[in-house]
């Protein structure tokens, strides 16, 4: 096993920190994505449209979650990463569960920017952690399995949300005094919210992992040379991060709008969209997870310096197809079925990102290079994403039942790009992987 060279944690342990990480992952997902499938309820008591919609699920979380994830990534470039995750699951979790109590757009609004701030401590905190726990030809992997939080989340999200809904409509809504009915989707909210605040106690079993490959001494980095390193290898992560922005937008934003999708195409109730696609998600979320991985570490392993870049261009290649043919399926059985086609590649980038990063990085920058991968795919991907579609369907197609083109129109635009961008910044990422290679034989 890879965790028995010297210097690294003994596997038992290294794996159950990547399982609790996973778990904490899983929980940020259900948190964050779980107002997708409450939509239809939520548009319905606020009287929104599908643009503002798009707002709330988009850019009221990833703005706040990219601001201070840079502030976040500082801290775990140098600070206690622990402490960090501890202190933003708990606060992530408090927030989601108060958002039962939001009574209005702007409301709701604002206690979504607040799961926004707590989970900007997760990616940068646990990416370092788990990169000083796993060797380079090995870390692919364990990056990809703590990364299937983001299928198993969203998959749960649905299942959980859609169990909810069904059951809401069975039992009388809850009069709170001073408060008032508290309804399905608020209900929701406080059921997913509760568990992640008492996860927070698991974190305090893991260590703090010692630091490796560090570039001179142990404290922080200043910013400018952070940037400056950036610049200096500026095709290789920009390609990485417009290629997979690109993914997250697309993916995003049609799981965001899904269940607008499935109600108005093909009148299926909400709950049961949620339940439907949540086993799906389940299922090949994580095998595209574990496949991505695994096809990085393979071709890393051949000495392909360029791995990486060509495991990640493997999702649009997979996906474009059922991201072009999805909008017109008329069959539901059909829809499903293609949808999860998609949902396997769609996946398949996600762990393989983060071990493209870390693996041109040194050890007290990663956090810092995290965070600003972070703010590109999430501006483009979290936010604009979900924005898009819903500015699509109300602004250049002017009718909701034109949902269909605008999953269209967002695939003709992030497909494309998302290959090209890839293809842009391939030699430049071989060369960057050579560089730091280099780097750590000569540093020892």
């Amino acid at each position: 096993m890879s965790s028995n060279q010297p210097g690294y944690p003994r596997p038992a342990y290294a794996w159950y920190m990547v399982v609790l990480l996973l778990v904490i992952y899983t929980f940020s997902f259900i948190d964050r994505q779980i107002l997708g499938l409450l939509g239809p309820a939520i548009k319905a008591d606020f009287g929104i449209s599908d643009t503002q919609f798009g707002v709330l699920t988009g850019f009221a979380f990833a703005v706040f979650y990219t601001a201070f994830g840079l502030l976040c990534a500082r801290f775990a470039d140098s600070g206690n990463r622990r402490l960090l995750i501890v202190i933003g699951l708990f606060l992530w979790s408090l927030m989601t569960a108060a958002s039962s109590l939001a009574r209005s757009f702007m409301s709701l609004f604002i206690l979504r920017m607040g799961v926004g701030v707590g989970e900007a401590t997760l990616a940068p905190a646990a990416n370092s952690m788990l990169a000083d726990t796993f060797p380079k030809e090995r870390l692919s992997t364990a990056l990809s399995v703590y990364s299937m939080g983001i299928p198993v989340g969203s998959a749960l999200a649905f299942i959980v949300g859609g169990a909810v809904i069904d059951f809401a409509e069975k039992l009388p809504d809850i009069d709170i005094p001073g408060y008032g009915l508290m309804g399905g989707w608020q209900k929701a909210f406080l059921m997913v919210g509760v568990p992640g605040l008492l996860l927070t106690l698991l974190m305090f079993t893991i260590k703090e992992p010692a630091r490796k490959g560090t570039a001179g001494s142990a404290t922080s980095i200043p910013i400018r040379e952070v940037l400056s390193y950036f610049c200096s290898k500026a095709r290789a992560y920009s390609s990485v991060c417009i290629g997979v922005s690109m993914n997250a937008a697309l993916g995003f934003g049609s799981v965001i709008f899904l269940p607008f999708f499935f109600v108005r195409y093909h009148a299926m109730a909400p709950s049961d969209v949620g339940i439907t696609f949540g086993l799906i998600s389940l299922i090949t979320g994580p095998m595209g997870l574990l496949f991505g991985g695994w096809l990085a570490d393979k071709l890393y392993k051949c000495g392909r310096k360029d791995a990486h870049i060509l495991a990640l261009m493997a999702a649009p290649l997979g996906f474009a197809i059922p991201a072009f043919t999805l909008p017109f399926i008329q069959d539901t059985t059909t829809a499903w079925v293609v949808l999860a086609f998609s949902n396997f590649f769609i996946n398949s980038p996600s762990g393989v990102a983060f071990a493209s990063l870390q693996i041109i990085t040194p050890n007290q920058m990663r956090g810092q290079i995290i965070s600003i991968y972070v703010m590109c795919t999430s501006i483009i991907g979290y936010g604009a994403g979900p924005f898009a579609l819903g500015f699509f369907t109300d602004y250049i197609f002017g009718d909701e039942m034109k949902l269909n083109l605008s999953f269209f129109l967002l695939a003709l635009i992030t497909v494309p790009v998302g290959i090209g961008a890839f293809l842009w910044g391939r030699k430049a990422f071989a060369r960057a992987v050579v560089d730091e290679e280099t780097r750590l034989a000569e540093s020892g």
